[in-house]
């Protein structure tokens, strides 16, 4: 069985960016050293310059949120440094510039922040002369205990890339770091590889507790994943009817590997526990519902 896995670019905490640099707060420009009061003013402007790039609590205004992480990033805030290298990787505002990115990253990482560092990490490793640097970035970040940051480097040793051999056993305790931070993706690969045995001994019992975890966060390629253990062709009804209950909810958010298993299945089901699967599906989809389990 293949572990059903995707890979983001950036931490989904990082931030995004607003319109054009003035003159005077260019990338090449120094950095401050920071005063006790001055952190105080840069958080507050970190804040601001974040609800305004998300419009939570303020309109939304993406020139605004880049106009405020500048002047937090002036003060020497570590995360606004990286903020600001977000709004370059990602071209929000700003024309893109990886070289820009890379270098208000650098900022940001050299100060201490893991965000920085991940985002630093991400965007090196896309260069192989530069993949040992971004490894070595990554893992600063894990070792702050980013879960994001801990997932990548466990992906390293999961796929075996960029210059790191494949080794499930090295891979493990980041990808659980991660998964014990709440992340859903390291809950879905946690749980793949201990229901698979990849690296250690088997354990479907842990193994679907913690795709459970991730399946109820939301994740489609947990709850396939769940499905398939559970077996939507089990001798038990109940397991059958929670295992199509998950295939039903990744099939509604478009997760491929669900839908094809669900038209293999379909033929030879019972109509009434497709009924009551599609059922709790639906309500499992609503905000804040969970599948009852098999065993409940």
């Amino acid at each position: 069985m293949k572990i059903l896995s995707t890979l983001s670019l950036f931490a989904a905490s990082a931030l995004a960016v607003p319109s054009t640099l003035p003159a005077d707060q260019s990338a090449s420009a120094p950095t401050p050293a920071a005063t006790p009061l001055s952190q105080d003013t840069a958080e507050s402007l970190l804040q601001q310059a974040r609800a305004a790039l998300s419009g939570t609590g303020v309109p939304k205004d993406q020139k605004k949120a880049l106009d405020l992480m500048l002047k937090a990033a002036e003060l020497g805030r570590p995360d606004a440094l990286g903020g600001v290298g977000y709004f370059y990787a990602t071209g929000t505002v700003v024309e893109k510039d990886n070289a820009k990115a890379i270098e208000w990253f650098r900022k940001g990482a050299e100060a201490g922040s893991a965000k920085s560092q991940l985002n630093l990490g991400l965007l090196l490793i896309a260069s192989p002369e530069m993949e040992k640097e971004a490894r070595e970035w990554l893992k600063k970040a894990a070792d702050q205990g980013l879960a994001e940051a801990n997932l990548r480097m466990g992906q390293l040793s999961y796929f075996g890339e960029h210059g790191v051999p494949q080794d499930y056993r090295k891979a493990f305790p980041f990808v659980l770091a991660a998964a014990k931070a709440g992340n859903s993706e390291a809950q879905n690969m946690t749980g793949f590889m201990l229901s698979q045995g990849m690296g250690m001994d088997k354990d479907e019992k842990e193994g679907e507790a913690w795709l459970r975890k991730a399946a109820q966060q939301g994740n489609a390629k947990a709850q396939v994943n769940l499905a398939r253990l559970l077996d939507p062709r089990s001798k038990d009804a109940k397991t059958r009817i929670e295992a199509l209950t998950w295939l039903y909810a990744a099939s509604d958010k478009n997760e491929i590997t669900a839908k094809k298993s669900l038209n293999e299945i379909l033929p030879s089901a019972d109509p009434v526990e497709l009924s009551k699967a599609r059922q709790q599906a639906a309500m499992l989809n609503l905000k804040g519902q969970r599948a009852p389990s098999a065993s409940q």
